[in-house]
């Protein structure tokens, strides 16, 4: 190109070069030096972008201690900056210029790169190599911004700039990117791109008019990547994303209602993962199957999809803490079979699930979950839909102390199968409406209902077959509307209170003590609540806690009771001997009572004899007549004093006779058998 051929402008650009001057075509009045105005400006700023191109690649050698490069500020730039395939030995800076043509770096290698402030139409970029930085902060591009592949040792930033669209799949940026107040009208693309360093994106607005909004998949950021404080319109992607650092949406707003809004499956944040302090979102959060090395954070977010599930978190490992603080979703919350090696947080929450929800009226699926901490459900937790722990793992204490659930109809907490290590706080205000269902779970401590409202009218209260816990206590504010299963349960001591037992079914129960322990007759009424009617192994249970507590009486009597209570399922004939045990021996646990039927006929019969002194059988033979002595050979049948057969009673005396036989019978019978079942026990 010959000198003579430039125009006044270009020739103050052509000198300058050689030095690395810049060359500044700006008037001083903003209004006129703005580059959104930069298609009105005159010859006296327009340099050609060839011009440009051949300054920059020509072999131009330092001059004494300057740097030749090119420094443009406020020039408009007509034609094509075109470095296509070529090699860009100068760094090039401009500042607030005005681009008619998208310049052209495909497959070039250059220097630093900076368009501060300038109004591009786009830039072509893909597969360069640039070394050092390339800034494009506060430059606005109506177009598509082309980085595909692009190789870039130092910084990319783009900070306050305003876009078209972003394409910067594959990027390798070896200093960070820093986009920080970024706006764009189309997608945003950071697909398997390479960054080291720091990616911050923190306020930045994306609102594609179709397509998701930004995309991450497949990032690796050997640092921290900040999207705090965005705002999205559309989907967030972010799948087999990889970070070193913190990953962080603190406070960021994602809309995209009915759909997916941030697609974040297979994630890897090695340095934490943080969805909180305002982070709303409208839409799907989806973080199945990712792994979060330090914590979870979800505190004080707000999700929100009431057509189903609002976060989507299924085998999640966090290898720290899943912190959920004050998190209000509106739409079920999928955490199952997640692994979580700390505690799982949610104190405070609140979780709704619409009743007309495809997946279900759950809340919190927490199904088949491992907590390797502590589970907090604490602290005005409330969850309008069943909460699930389903053969959950949590590996010391679980909290529901002051919780609100409620799923009338269905199950308000469904934790069977359930294995905890420390206790299961369920008192202190707990509220359940709607089934609570703890059946074959494993509390390995306490199991606290201490203050608890449980309702489920019509149907069960508190589901526990099967249960294992070392103590229950079982003191709610009111007895529970519903039934308590406690069927085949093991427990070490239960804890409960005469003013609120509610209708227990108890069959297989064990227990080994009881809280209060008060005498028979009061506890007995705790067994006749059951609603299956008479079951026999319950009194069996009672039985052996007074007996192994040595209150022998009380067992005494919770037997007799049992057997007065089996009495009334049994035939006619049954009943009626059954009836004879109990009136004459209480079935063998009152045997003072035989004595006092022998005593009450021996005097009754001594009497009656002595008075009417039976005939000798063999006149002038046997012993001597004795009333009390004759009246003992008949109730004793098996024992010979030698007045039976010595004298024979007639008339109205021997039907007195044959009625002291057959009642000495009778009672020798029962005492028998008394005594038989009663040993038995033993």
């Amino acid at each position: 190109m010959r000198v003579e051929d430039l125009s006044e402008a270009e020739l103050r650009v052509w000198e300058a070069f050689p030095h690395g001057e810049e060359v500044d075509f700006t008037t001083g009045d903003p209004a006129e030096d703005d580059p959104a105005a930069g298609a009105a400006w005159g010859a006296e700023r327009t340099v050609r972008g060839r011009v440009i191109a051949a300054l920059l690649m020509s072999e131009e050698a330092p001059r004494s201690h300057r740097i030749p490069a090119m420094r443009l500020k406020g020039a408009r730039i007509t034609e094509r900056v075109d470095l296509a395939y070529s090699t860009v030995r100068h760094s090039a800076r401009f500042l607030s210029c005005f681009f008619e043509r998208d310049p052209s770096l495909y497959w070039a290698r250059c220097s630093q790169l900076s368009f501060k402030r300038s109004h591009l139409p786009g830039l072509s970029g893909s597969n360069a190599q640039i070394d050092g930085h390339l800034r494009l902060e506060a430059c606005v591009c109506t177009g598509l911004l082309e980085l595909r592949g692009t190789q870039v040792t130092g910084s990319l930033t783009l900070s306050h700039a305003r876009v078209g669209a972003v394409d910067c799949d594959r990027l390798q940026a070896g200093r960070g990117l820093s986009a920080i107040g970024l706006r764009a009208v189309g997608q945003v693309r950071l697909s398997d791109a390479r960054v080291t360093g720091t990616v911050i994106m923190d306020e930045a607005r994306f609102a594609p008019a179709d397509g998701p909004a930004l995309v991450l998949d497949g990032l690796v950021a050997d640092g921290s990547v900040f999207c705090r404080w965005m705002r999205v319109t559309g989907m967030v992607r972010a799948r087999n994303t990889r970070v070193t650092g913190p990953f962080s949406f603190t406070g960021s707003t994602i809309a995209h209602p009915g759909r997916m809004a941030l697609l974040g499956s297979r994630i890897t944040a090695e340095g934490g993962l943080y969805l909180g302090s305002g982070f709303t979102v409208t839409g799907i959060v989806r973080l199945a199957n990712s792994r979060v090395d330090r914590e979870l954070s979800l505190d004080g977010a707000t999700l929100t999809h009431p057509g189903g599930d609002a976060l989507q978190a299924a085998e999640l490992q966090v290898e720290g803490t899943l912190e959920a603080r004050e998190l209000t979703a509106c739409g079920r919350v999928d955490l199952s079979q997640a692994r979580i090696a700390g505690s799982l947080n949610l104190t405070g929450a609140q979780l709704t699930t619409p009743d007309s929800s495809p997946a279900g009226r759950i809340a919190l699926d927490a199904g088949g979950v491992t907590v390797g901490g502590g589970l907090s459900c604490s602290g005005g937790f409330r969850a309008e839909g069943e909460v699930r722990l389903a053969d959950a793992h949590v590996g010391t204490f679980a909290d529901f102390g002051g919780a609100h659930l409620a799923n009338p109809g269905g199950r308000a907490l469904d934790a069977a199968g359930a294995s905890i290590g420390g206790g299961l706080e369920c008192g202190h205000g707990f509220t359940a409406e709607g089934e609570l269902t703890l059946t074959g779970a494993r509390v390995g401590r306490r199991l606290s209902l201490n203050g608890a409202t449980l309702s489920a009218p019509g149907g069960r209260a508190l589901a526990a077959w099967q249960l294992e816990a070392r103590e229950l206590d079982l003191r709610p504010v009111k007895a529970p509307e519903g039934v308590v299963d406690l069927r085949h349960a093991r427990i070490g001591v239960i804890r409960d209170d005469p003013a609120t037992w509610p209708a227990c079914r108890q069959d297989g129960l064990t227990y080994d003590a009881l809280d209060p322990m008060p005498p028979a007759a009061e506890r007995l009424a705790w067994l006749r609540s059951g609603p299956d009617g008479y079951v026999p192994q319950p009194y069996e249970q009672l039985a052996t806690t007074y007996r192994r507590l040595g209150h022998d009486v009380d067992a005494r009597t919770v037997l007799l009771v049992k057997q007065r209570r089996r009495r009334a399922g049994l035939p006619p004939y049954a009943r009626a001997w059954g009836l004879l045990q109990d009136v004459t021996v209480g079935y063998g646990y009152r045997p003072v009572r035989a004595a006092l039927w022998f005593l009450a006929l021996l005097v009754a019969g001594a009497v009656v004899f002595a008075v009417n002194s039976p005939p000798r059988a063999k006149p002038g033979e046997g012993p001597a007549f004795n009333a009390v002595v004759y009246v003992l050979d008949l109730l004793f049948p098996l024992i010979d004093f030698g007045q039976e057969k010595a004298f024979q009673p007639a008339g109205a005396t021997q039907w007195v006779a044959y009625g002291l036989v057959i009642a000495g019978w009778v009672l020798v019978t029962t005492i028998a058998t008394g005594i038989t079942r009663a040993l038995s026990r033993q």
